[in-house]
């Protein structure tokens, strides 16, 4: 380098033989003497303006080599980390241009901040484009690309924001050397570039805005989405560097995409109000109005749907009134669902009633807009009271069951079986059709949801299956005793009575002692199960008897011939009548043994 050779032997022995020869006056001519002043002279000029160079180039890399790792990002990072960046960068570009020799002057910290300006866009363009060409933007996800478009503005924002607030720290420092360069410099063609992606995330809103209608499929919906598909096709045709913002020919047909967008509006709103109109219900609207503010994106087609709620608002103050007259209509008697109990179909119909005015209600709390009007409060109070009526409803209801649990459930200390007086002492179960209500009422509200169910009405739910096993078994048992008593002939009664009478001695634990939450019940009804069993066995072998030995046979008795008269036509001595009725005895009497 320079400075080396500055250094160098032979540069310092020329140097001193120069020096020698103006020293001398005797052998040398002054002419010539003077010109090697000269050249000294001049040389001496050169030498310090090399060394101040090298000085503040020497300077210049101290300083500029502080900045390198919070430069770094620019290249290697994406515009949200460069974000974190800034403050330490911008500390250090104040560092510089505080502390610095030769690099704090205005022109060159202004450069300094162009020359970062410009990797900040070039970092941004990267960023966007994803390492593919400019036309590949057509082809991406319209919502990453307007994410990493939205990232390019905040990093300007950044940027400029962490300079003023430099800017204003140094101002508190009067004696400090301030900021005071041109802005317009530093973040022109950033500011630039930014205007170019502003217009970028609103066609792309708008390209995502219509493809999502198109995907919804709304009825009547084709013909926007054509027409939009023709006004896409025709821009995309003339092939734009999207990111080239110096080319004005790109905001020119900019504009013009935009009013014919502006006209496909007009008919899409024309659209949105048809499609309102053609729904009556509050919570439809609802839906309906929260599925296009998911698609519609531009700020003209959102503050329409925002007056969209104000009129379903209104509306809702009609449905309000239609569930208050509701209520006191069916309030005393309600139009249950079909096989639920009493006290799960009041508390189903009072939830409906309070999911009608709810659901809508919580969708309006989101735009607080709506709710700020003179007239809104009257509704909200309407609303409030209602809500505490259907609730005090439901709660009225459920203590009433709560309180009736315990009532119930003495059913389950009845005996298992009864005689009933008024039905000639016949024998009944004894269970308290109570308790299957109870079950019924225990399900349903659990399944409901949201309703404390106490533990004695789970404990009861939880042994269903037993109370239905055991009354159907003992419900089967009397049908079955009545069969077999009732197949007990008349002539028979007296001789079967000790034996119904001890199948009825097996019984009596039933009616007595056994209760419906009693241990042994299962012994019980195998015990007198089995003394059916037997009884019957015994009906069915005395029946047997009588039928195939008893009755049968005087049955034949009763069809002998007692006397065997002769014919008509015939006189017998009465010897030989005598004679003819001891042949008839005797063989009557060979048949009969």
């Amino acid at each position: 380098s320079i400075t080396e050779q500055l250094k160098t032997k032979e540069r310092k022995m020329v140097f001193g033989l120069l020096q020698a020869i103006t020293r001398v006056s005797q052998d040398v001519a002054p002419k010539n003497r003077q010109s090697v002043f000269n050249t000294l002279r001049r040389w001496k000029q050169i030498d310090i303006a090399i060394t101040e160079a090298f000085n503040e180039a020497k300077d210049n890399v101290k300083y500029l080599t502080t900045l390198e790792k919070f430069i770094e990002p620019l290249y290697n990072g994406t515009p949200a980390t460069i974000v974190d960046t800034l403050p330490a960068l911008m500390n250090s570009v104040k560092m510089i241009h505080t502390i610095a020799r030769y690099y704090n002057t205005t022109e060159r910290m202004t450069n300094l901040f162009a020359k970062i300006t410009n990797q900040m866009i070039t970092n941004c363009k990267e960023c966007v484009l994803e390492g593919e060409e400019s036309d590949s933007l057509w082809r991406k996800d319209p919502l990453v690309l307007i994410k990493n478009l939205y990232s390019c503005i905040q990093l300007n924002d950044a940027y400029q924001e962490q300079y003023r607030a430099t800017k204003e720290t140094l101002l508190s420092l009067p004696k400090g050397k301030q900021f005071d360069f041109s802005e317009t410099l530093i973040f022109g063609r950033f500011d630039l570039f930014c205007r170019r992606v502003t217009k970028l995330i609103d066609m792309f809103q708008t390209i995502h805005q219509f493809t999502s209608l198109s995907q919804h499929r709304f009825d009547g919906m084709e013909p926007l989405v054509k027409a939009f598909k023709n006004i896409f096709e025709e821009f995309q045709i003339k092939r734009h560097d999207l990111l080239d913002f110096h080319n004005n020919r790109f905001d020119r047909d900019y504009v013009e995409f935009n009013v014919r967008i502006s006209d496909l509006e007009s008919n899409l709103r024309q659209f949105i109000n048809q499609s309102f109109e053609a729904i009556s219900s509050i919570e439809s609207s609802l839906k309906l109005l929260a599925k296009f503010q998911s698609i519609l994106q531009r700020d003209s087609l959102r503050s329409d749907l925002e007056n969209k709620f104000a009129v379903i608002f209104h509306n809702y103050g009609l449905e309000l009134t239609h569930v208050q007259d509701q209520y006191e209509k069916y309030k005393t008697a309600p139009p249950l669902v079909r096989n639920l109990p009493p006290v799960a179909g009041h508390i189903t119909w009072a939830r409906h009633l309070y999911r009608r005015i709810e659901g809508p209600m919580q969708k309006f709390q989101t735009n607080p807009a709506v709710l700020a009007g003179r007239d809104s409060r009257k509704l909200i109070r309407m609303y409030n009271k209602m809500a505490k009526t259907l609730v005090e409803f439901e709660t009225l209801w459920y203590q009433a069951w709560v309180n009736s649990i315990e009532t119930v459930k003495s059913g389950l200390q009845a005996t298992l079986v009864i005689k009933h007086p008024d039905d000639g002492m016949r024998f009944h179960v004894n269970f308290d059709w109570e308790i299957l209500q109870l079950i019924r009422e225990t399900r349903c509200l659990d399944r409901m949801g949201g309703i404390e169910i106490p533990e004695s009405a789970k404990m009861v739910l939880l042994q269903e299956q037993k109370f239905k096993t055991y009354n159907h078994e003992l419900s089967y048992f009397l049908k079955e005793y009545r069969r077999v008593t009732q197949t007990v002939k008349p002539i028979a009664t007296n001789l079967m009575r000790p034996h119904i009478e001890n199948l009825e001695f097996k019984m009596r634990p039933g009616l007595v002692m056994l209760t419906w939450t009693s241990m042994n019940i299962e012994a019980y009804l195998e015990e007198v199960w089995r003394e059916l069993d037997r009884l019957e066995q015994l009906v069915m072998a005395v029946n047997d008897l009588m039928d195939s030995r008893i009755d049968a046979n005087l049955k034949i008795v009763s069809n002998v011939l007692l006397v065997n008269l002769p014919d008509h036509e015939e006189l017998v001595s009465l010897d030989e009548f005598v004679e003819m009725q001891e042949r008839h005895v005797r063989s009557t009497t060979d048949f009969l043994v």
